[in-house]
């Protein structure tokens, strides 16, 4: 009598349980569900309305104005400006570095934009290939390389650098002469992210040195235009040249004319600032170390550093530092 009075009462326990175990896993079935639901739908949503943003492009060349979506501009930013076969790490850096530099060139417009974001001068803002250009770039590749650009581009649209809660100047270059410049030295203005740091990695760059010669005649005619007088022999014409820390050349003396180093990069077409001069057979030989103004990432080191196992977000740090990704 008590062994069944216990059953009887243990039976009663668990049908009462029973039935409360199931509603709370179905509870927690449905909860699951909604705010799985619920946080993926407003995360592609927010990811969707980010990526489908208008972008207004000015061409350097007729400065029509063309507009595109944010996702397809970052596209043709980084194809124009990286390409697509580096490691997927250096290619993110460089995707966010491209928006966070469209981001501060809108912050910062000048008037010669009009209504357009940005140009897709790679001198004064930075490169763009639209789809129809990218398909003439890369050939029967274009599939293959579309698709790793766009799976970078997805993963970090919705992130930008920031210093002092404002976007930064994400300034980027090819090739450095192993140490990125101080932003002060090259441009003037201080950058407090925009200062040298080792990138001694770009020594292995096939495109590290480069040559330029230019003839005595021409080299006189050139600098005699922008206001040089160079007298005596070719060899005496070059005097008082100034570097600064990193070896890039800050200024030079030619014909009693000062040049800054940018200016004699420019006039000569030389690939960097940091260059040697020496004079022999009629001519001026420039040797030239690293590629494009130096300042900022220097896209060779940014794709090395991503080869040895950094991830972007340490890659940008290390470009730009102090500065903050969100």
């Amino acid at each position: 009598m008590k062994s069944y009075t216990l059953l009887c009462f243990f039976l009663s326990v668990a049908m009462i349980l029973c039935p409360l175990c199931s509603v709370q896993k179905a509870t927690d079935a449905i909860s699951d569900k909604i705010f799985t639901s619920d946080a993926v739908e407003e995360n592609e949503k927010g990811d969707s309305e980010i990526a489908n943003s208008v972008v207004k492009v000015m061409s350097a060349d007729s400065k029509n104005i063309t507009e595109t979506t944010l996702k397809e501009y970052l596209i043709g930013a980084a194809a124009a400006e990286t390409g697509a076969v580096c490691h997927e790490e250096a290619l993110k850096a460089q995707i966010v570095a491209s928006h966070t530099l469209l981001e501060y060139t809108k912050l910062h417009k000048s008037e010669s934009l009009g209504e357009a974001d940005i140009s897709d001068s790679g001198s004064s803002h930075q490169a763009y290939l639209d789809k129809e250009a990218l398909k003439e770039k890369w050939g029967d590749k274009y599939d293959e390389y579309y698709e790793k650009t766009e799976k970078c581009v997805d993963e970090v649209i919705d992130l930008i650098m920031y210093y002092d809660g404002e976007p930064i100047a994400a300034a980027f270059h090819a090739i450095s002469n192993g140490k990125t410049e101080n932003a002060a030295d090259v441009w003037g203005g201080e950058y407090p992210y925009l200062v040298s740091v080792s990138s001694e990695a770009d020594k292995l760059s096939p495109g590290y040195s480069s040559t330029v010669f230019i003839s005595d005649e021409d080299f006189k005619s050139i600098t005699e235009k922008q206001g040089a007088k160079p007298e005596s022999e070719p060899e005496n014409w070059i005097e008082n040249t100034e570097k600064t820390s990193t070896g890039m050349v800050k200024s030079v003396t030619i014909g009693s004319e000062k040049f800054k180093g940018t200016e004699i990069r420019s006039l000569f077409s030389l690939k960097s600032s940091t260059f040697e001069i020496s004079h022999a057979d009629g001519g001026f030989t420039f040797s030239v170390k690293g590629y494009g103004h130096g300042v900022g990432m220097s896209q060779y080191g940014a794709d090395y550093m991503a080869k040895q196992g950094f991830d972007f977000k340490e890659i940008l740090s290390h470009y730009y530092p102090g500065t903050e990704i969100r």
